[in-house]
């Protein structure tokens, strides 16, 4: 109905304006109390104006920006998904495919595309200029400099309006609205290389469990967004920490992995269920949807981890048996992080989902509302890096040699921490598993 009341122009500009109004009202605050405080402490008035126009005009540049990428991403997602490619991945990771491609060849369109040159030879300094522009002489810019960068940014917005609404019109007008790919659908029982690999040693309810949770984390990947936090964590809190306690790295990549590779198919394992509890809890008991999880962590956890560990292992000089028990150390923190987050998870009450937006796809997903979840997660990502502690004693130089020096040789240190890390998470997951299964056979419908 849209598309039949209004011309393409026009919603472009809706789209854009929405974005841009979002963006604004987080801005707004914190934007109006800078200009405020400088303007009193220049005693100014006219620099608060010019500070708002400065940020404004960066915040327009941002949201424009973002919506033309988002665009040509969902583009050529949907002409991938006709040829049977994945489609979330490339919206989820074609964002490095981009960037790795702007730097790579940016001198040449910097040649290519006057444009770039020029907002290339704009620098933070400027938009400076810019914004206390209207304080005069009070303080020492280069008010030329400042209009250079509002001259540039502002065409360079309306020409990324112009690109947003081509691609919408590509999108909305030219594009069919079904796709034309083959679809066909297959069981999830039986006859898969899982089968061939554990059919031997592992139920079918267990290999189904974890084959259906797979097959939910390729077509909507949302538990693949969760390591982001992990590796935010890792970088913001654990690296300063590491660096100033003098632990080595490379147990921080260790860690890393683990708990990112964790956390993918063991979080939110009510949410991901939601639709068919009751089918769930009448088919499958309690042993074997955990078992499923966690035999779907750990499967993909030993290939991700050794790709990450080994390459690092070699440049670090570490044997052969250390690289071993640090990709063990590795897999066992990764089902440490699988069992407490389902082990929490099943202890989250079903009215406490509800619907909400799935990213990269339009299908609505089940989650828990509110600010909970995010702070169980914070636990457990501080729960797993604390089972880790023998192995960052045992390889902190200052201890292993201090054990050399009373004979205690400091190979059997080293690699007698990371045993004992294992150990300890090995102990952490029976335990979370027992309460995960507790946790399903006494779950509720209500």
């Amino acid at each position: 109905m849209l598309l039949t009341t209004v011309p393409v122009r026009t919603a472009a500009l809706g789209l854009q304006i929405f974005v841009w109004t979002y963006v604004a009202i987080l801005l707004a605050l914190p934007v109006f109390g800078v200009a405020v405080g400088t303007a009193l402490g220049l005693r100014s008035p006219t620099v608060a104006s010019t500070i708002i126009i400065a940020i404004a005009s960066l915040a327009t540049l941002a949201t424009t920006l973002g919506v033309v990428g988002r665009l040509i991403a969902y583009l050529i997602g949907i002409h991938l998904a006709r040829r049977n490619f994945y489609r979330d991945f490339l919206n989820l990771f074609g964002w490095t495919i981009v960037l790795g491609i702007v730097i790579l060849f940016w001198d040449t369109l910097e040649s290519v595309i006057p444009l770039i040159a020029s907002l290339g030879s704009l620098s933070l300094s400027w938009i400076i200029d810019l914004a206390l522009f209207g304080a005069g002489s009070e303080v020492n810019i280069e008010p030329r400099r400042g209009l250079i960068a509002l001259g540039v940014i502002v065409p360079t917005i309306l020409l990324l309006e112009g690109i947003a609404t081509v691609l919408i019109r590509r999108i909305w007008e030219t594009e069919p609205v079904t796709s034309t790919g083959n679809h066909s659908s297959h069981t999830l029982v039986g006859g898969g290389r899982l089968e061939q690999l554990l059919g031997d040693h592992v139920s079918q309810p267990v290999l189904t469990v974890a084959r259906e949770r797979w097959l939910m984390e390729r077509r909507a990947p949302n538990g693949l967004l969760y390591p982001v936090f992990v590796f935010l964590f890792a970088i913001m809190i654990l690296l300063p920490l590491f660096s100033l306690i003098g632990i080595p790295l490379l147990l921080l990549v260790v860690l890393s992995f683990g708990l990112g590779t964790g956390i993918i198919f063991g979080l939110n394992p009510i949410g991901n269920k939601y639709r068919v509890l009751p089918m769930l809890f009448t088919t499958v008991n309690g042993r074997q949807f955990v078992s499923g999880l966690l035999l779907a962590t750990v499967v993909v956890s030993v290939p991700v981890v050794t790709v990450a560990v080994f390459p690092i292992s070699v440049i670090s000089s570490v044997n052969f048996v250390g690289m071993t028990m640090l990709v063990v150390v590795g897999v066992a923190l990764c089902a440490c992080t699988a069992s407490i987050n389902i082990a929490v998870g099943m202890g989250v009450k079903r009215r406490e989902f509800g619907p909400v937006p799935a990213l990269f796809t339009e299908v609505p997903a089940y989650a828990e509302m509110g600010w909970a979840q995010f702070i169980r997660l914070g636990a457990t990502f501080v729960g797993v890096s604390l089972v880790g502690v023998p192995a960052y004693l045992g390889n902190l130089p200052s201890v292993y040699e201090s054990a050399g020096v009373i004979g205690i040789p400091i190979i059997a240190v080293r690699l007698g921490s990371l045993l004992l890390t294992t150990l300890i998470a090995a102990i952490v997951t029976k335990t979370a598993y027992q309460i995960a299964v507790q946790r399903y056979q006494d779950y509720q419908m209500e």
